[in-house]
């Protein structure tokens, strides 16, 4: 198990701060570009904990399915699909993103946190 202390929850949200608009990332990746690989829930726990003033683009994140997170976050499911297609984001259906379309970073460029982590600090 990982400690969730200061670190690792800076090392999450800089890494959520990368994710560009019209793009969406999951929390499996987040853990393994903050360092964390197998600490995807623990992602989702950082994730609860953020708050509005923070300015995060928490909507950019999503489970490893591409599905919209669960109804108490963000405002439930229309919330978070709004705040996605003004960035561009398109769906294959109601619930499920286009990955293939909008995953970052896209499966063809590296993602192991030696080539995409910010150093902190």
């Amino acid at each position: 198990m990982i400690e969730m202390d200061d670190v690792f929850f800076e090392r999450v949200y800089e890494q959520v701060r990368r994710v560009p608009a019209g793009s969406v990332c999951t929390y499996g990746t987040i853990a393994e570009l903050a360092g964390y690989p197998k600490a995807s829930r623990e992602v989702g726990f950082a994730m609860s904990r953020v708050q509005r003033g923070w300015n995060l683009p928490c909507h950019r994140i999503v489970n490893a399915k591409g599905t919209l997170a669960p109804t108490y976050a963000f405002g439930g499911h229309r919330v978070q699909r709004q705040l996605l297609e003004e960035e561009g984001v398109t769906f294959v259906d109601d619930e499920t993103i286009d990955m293939a379309r909008h995953r970052w970073p896209p499966l063809d460029e590296p993602s192991g946190p030696e080539q995409l982590a910010l150093p902190l600090g």
